[in-house]
């Protein structure tokens, strides 16, 4: 789950909707971004936009917005995204497979034996392949 990250002296609203973001590492913001040598992030302090009906992928105190559409990974809780819908950024796990694994096979009936068939949630790169950088 998303812990919020909320300063009063930070203007950590998105943009766009209002709402309160998550506070996210540079490495994580740098890592997603799309010809990120277009954009200049240097300098700022990036959030992730946990309304899951907002366009918003990332957003700085300063009013810089990155969309959905600018990242190399979708955003898993926003409603606008197509399957398949990753549920393990670092193994690159879809929702699909673990549906799959549990429901169909029935190989799978702890989370133990879904990182077994899968490989989710064994991975160590979330700082920078997860877009929440978690």
């Amino acid at each position: 789950m998303l812990e919020l990250n909320v300063n009063p002296k930070v203007n950590n609203s998105c943009p766009i909707c209002g709402n309160i973001g998550q506070r996210v590492k540079d490495i994580t913001v740098d890592y997603q971004v799309e010809n990120i040598n277009d954009i200049n992030l240097h300098g700022e302090q990036f959030f992730i936009c946990l309304t899951p009906e907002c366009e918003t992928g990332y957003y700085s105190q300063n009013g810089k917005v990155i969309g959905q559409g600018q990242l190399k990974n979708k955003i898993w809780f926003k409603k606008n995204i197509s399957s398949p819908i990753p549920v393990c950024y670092c193994a690159n796990v879809m929702e699909e497979e673990i549906l799959y694994h549990v429901a169909e096979a029935q190989c799978c009936s702890t989370l133990d034996d879904t990182k077994k068939h899968t490989g989710a949630i064994t991975g160590c790169e979330c700082i920078t392949k997860n877009p929440a950088g978690v």
